[in-house]
């Protein structure tokens, strides 16, 4: 076997090593799992009791068996509310409903099967909550319709963050990038991920993508502790997943208003006798989301689905330049001439710095010479001028 021969042999092992290894090496997982023990009334384990696992929205089940000590687990399982059967020949079926799964969680269901016919079965449709006992990370996580109805200025999901204890917004003395320090972290030391995948500027680190809250089905913050598969960043993990279709239709459509017409004036535009700012924003859009049923499938449903989401904005804003409660107005002579007869401060600033004005005679009268006029603030301020005037 030639050289190029054995390149592209030994590149064609490398290629199926990688198919094969891609579950290992996949990105951070966005969803959860769920484990638990099944056991007798005796309290002996249950080996070989099969466990379905249905989503709820999407009616997609997957099925694993009991071990030899009664312990089971499904793996990788997407986010949402999910329906437990537990079976074994000569028991009663357990039934869990109405069992919602979070981000990064291993959510216990254990189960005691009575004996019995398997025609007959034990509904439990709720289950004290317990301790985590087998993911040792430190979080919180945000769900369901308060990311939706949470108050949140400029309908901003990653102010979420601040809802956890430990969470502060950036600071003064931390010069990095980022929104946000995680348990005393460093700002730009915060890895963002949307549905599992990385969502980093690769530049400053920073976020990339920031869906509208309408668009997200869960927010997690992972502050310490978090396991392996959450590398690059020691500062802090800030997940996000989006909403996914289901088997039935569903959608909101939104436009969230801001108007000065609703709005008091401020203060120091009532001193002045000045009208409210103008402020005119509508933040608006929907969600749209369903099955996808394909003919020629025998099975329709359960299978395909579909999510989109927009959200689109409008702003129209003006605001007063007040300095000290006073707004500054050039006149004419001012701008053109640099006279400001009569201003005290110019006056002492002209006295002090000859260079503006070398005539003490007309230092003292606070006018400036128009040839130590920066042509580049001349030109701004003639734009500001005409801008103003249109406005």
């Amino acid at each position: 076997m030639n050289r190029i021969a054995k390149l592209f042999f030994f590149l064609g092992l490398c290629t199926v090593a990688l198919k094969f290894a891609e579950p290992a090496v996949s990105a951070q997982n966005a969803g959860g799992r769920i484990i638990g023990n099944v056991t007798d009334q005796s309290g002996a384990a249950v080996p070989g009791a099969m466990v379905t696992i249905t989503n709820t929205g999407t009616q997609i089940s997957q099925t694993v068996v009991t071990d030899n000590e009664g312990y089971y687990q499904a793996l990788s399982l997407p986010i949402g509310t999910y329906g437990v059967v537990i079976a074994k020949g000569g028991f009663q079926k357990a039934v869990f409903d109405g069992q919602a799964l979070q981000i990064n969680q291993s959510l216990r269901v254990d189960a005691k099967l009575s004996l019995g016919a398997t025609s007959q079965s034990v509904e439990v449709k709720e289950q004290v909550g317990g301790v985590e006992t087998e993911n040792s990370t430190i979080g919180e996580t945000v769900t369901g319709a308060a990311i939706q109805q949470a108050p949140l200025n400029g309908r901003n999901a990653l102010n979420l963050a601040l809802l956890q204890p430990g969470v502060t917004e950036t600071n003064g003395d931390n010069t990095g990038a980022g929104n946000y320090s995680i348990a005393g972290g460093r700002t730009d030391s915060v890895t963002y991920l949307l549905d599992g995948g990385l969502n980093n500027n690769l530049l400053d680190n920073g976020v990339v993508f920031n869906p509208n809250p309408d668009t997200i089905a869960e927010f997690r913050i992972l502050e310490s502790n978090y396991s392996a598969e959450y590398g690059r960043n020691g500062g802090g993990i800030i997940s996000v997943v989006t909403k996914s279709g289901t088997n039935e239709w569903h959608g909101s459509a939104f436009d969230f208003l801001r108007n000065d017409a609703l709005n008091a004036n401020t203060f120091f535009n009532n001193l002045n006798g000045l009208p409210r700012d103008v402020l005119k924003r509508n933040q608006y859009g929907g969600t749209f989301g369903g099955p996808i049923t394909i003919p020629k499938l025998v099975r329709g449903k359960d299978r395909f689905f579909f999510f989109v989401g927009y959200q689109g904005q409008r702003l129209s804003q003006l605001q007063t330049n007040q300095v000290n409660g006073k707004v500054p107005v050039f006149t004419p002579a001012e701008v053109n001439d640099g006279n400001f007869s009569g201003d005290p401060g110019v006056v002492a600033f002209l006295q002090s710095h000859p260079f503006f004005q070398p005539n003490p005679a007309l230092a003292g009268q606070g006018i400036i010479d128009p040839a130590t006029f920066n042509p580049v603030a001349v030109n701004l301020i003639k734009r500001l001028t005409r801008t103003t005037r249109t406005n």
